[in-house]
């Protein structure tokens, strides 16, 4: 009689905890991909936004070129091309 009580009580408690775990799991989840779908949102709000461009409008995206510096004991720079 005793291991009945003693196996019902960890069946129990297996459920119990399983049920407990699974809605945990399954609100933190949940939350974690609406996080993630704003912010997707937002990011393809703003990216609508830079492309809408008004008629006549130019813009222009410029990037310096960097200078490449090398330090005298850095050796020689060899200019190759592949032969296959």
């Amino acid at each position: 009689m005793l291991l009945l009580k003693v196996l019902l009580i960890v069946l129990g408690i297996y459920f119990i905890g399983k049920t407990i775990i699974k809605g945990v799991v399954s609100w933190f989840i949940g939350d974690t991909v609406k996080k993630m779908d704003d912010r997707i949102r937002q990011q393809q709000e703003e990216i609508k936004r830079q492309k809408k461009k008004n008629e006549g409008q130019v813009t222009i995206n410029y990037q310096p070129k960097q200078n490449k510096n090398f330090a005298k004991d850095d050796g020689d720079y060899v200019d190759f091309e592949e032969v296959k």
